[in-house]
């Protein structure tokens, strides 16, 4: 027989027997690690405790053994700061506090970080049974600590077999960068773009537009559209129309804007012949350039008509008949 090996506990016999028969199962819940009181002791199928328990916690991974399907494999991590004493012996426990497994553990001393050297440390518990799938081994969460071991081949594992699917627009999943020529020919629609490839495919994409080029325009201000030498911005209609005022009744009036000279047109009509002073519908705000005046009545005769004291406000006509008006200016 070797000098180190693990039995089940008359206790866990029972309760294997008895799960297999009524297909349940025991679930192993912690591994016990104990001294032995100084020296190894022989594992004893009646024992229901360790010789000298030290430690007791949850366990941390459990496997059914790859290469022998009868062996459950059950692992618990003795972290750097538990220790200052001699592992001799191991036990399993379930769920109900009963020693299901023991077997004695070669001679390994477990330093503590008070004694100025300490180490992580992995004790495996290795039990045959009749049938494995009789026993649940229970792994806490919250609790536990992973080897590198077990880390290292998980990861293996998740990245060998297990599917990676990629994001939608209903499900989350991996997502992939796009390049800057898929960003630039804008046809994949389940790659993200970063800031910095869609800065650079905007600036790419802008372009002062021109006579025979696509692109973009900045809105002209008002000052640049009065001085109509910008040929690179684009007028809207209310800066277009800015300036613009007019009166269409007579008398009236029509004002254009300084981009197209800033003239002023106004009109009226005189009801008799003899001397009128005329007030213009609207002041110039400058000067009067001229008035020039027809007759109005219907036979065609011809007639005279005299102008004076032109300025800003208004002026004087003399007519030999009724008369219509016009006077022009800024």
């Amino acid at each position: 027989m070797p000098q180190f090996y693990t039995l089940l506990t008359d206790t866990g016999q029972a309760k294997l027997a008895n799960a297999v028969a009524l297909g349940q199962t025991i679930e192993i819940t912690e591994l016990a690690v104990g001294d032995g009181s100084g020296s190894l002791p022989e594992p004893d199928s009646s024992a229901e405790a360790l010789v000298n328990e030290v430690r007791r916690a949850p366990i941390n991974a459990s496997q059914t053994d790859p290469d022998n399907p009868s062996w459950i494999v059950v692992e618990q991590v003795l972290p750097p700061d538990v220790g200052g004493w001699t592992i001799r012996e191991i036990g399993i426990y379930d769920v109900d506090g009963d020693l299901i497994g023991i077997g004695n553990y070669p001679e390994t001393y477990k330093p503590v970080l008070a004694e100025g050297s300490s180490r992580t440390q992995t004790v495996r518990f290795v039990l045959e049974v009749s049938d494995t799938a009789a026993v649940t081994l229970k792994v806490d969460p919250t609790v536990v600590l992973a080897t590198r071991e077990y880390v290292d081949q998980e990861r293996a594992e998740h990245e060998a077999g297990r599917a990676h699917p990629l994001a939608t627009d209903t499900e989350r999943g991996m997502v992939i960068k796009a390049t800057q020529t898929e960003v630039d020919a804008g046809m994949d629609d389940g790659k993200f773009i970063t800031a910095k490839k869609l800065k650079a495919w905007a600036t790419s994409w802008v372009k002062q537009a021109t006579e025979t080029v696509a692109g973009m325009l900045k809105v002209a201000t008002q000052a640049q559209v009065d001085a109509g030498t910008d040929d690179k911005m684009a007028v809207t209609p209310k800066k277009l129309r800015w300036g613009i005022a007019y009166d269409l009744s007579t008398p009236g009036y029509l004002i254009l804007p300084s981009w197209l000279g800033g003239l002023t047109f106004q009109w009226g009509y005189v009801q008799s012949s003899g001397t009128t002073s005329i007030t213009w519908p609207v002041a110039f705000t400058t000067e009067c350039l001229g008035v020039v005046s027809t007759g109005a009545d219907s036979t065609g005769s011809l007639g005279r008509f005299t102008h004076y004291n032109l300025s800003t406000a208004g002026c004087s006509i003399s007519a030999e008949k009724a008369s219509y008006w016009l006077a022009f200016g800024k």
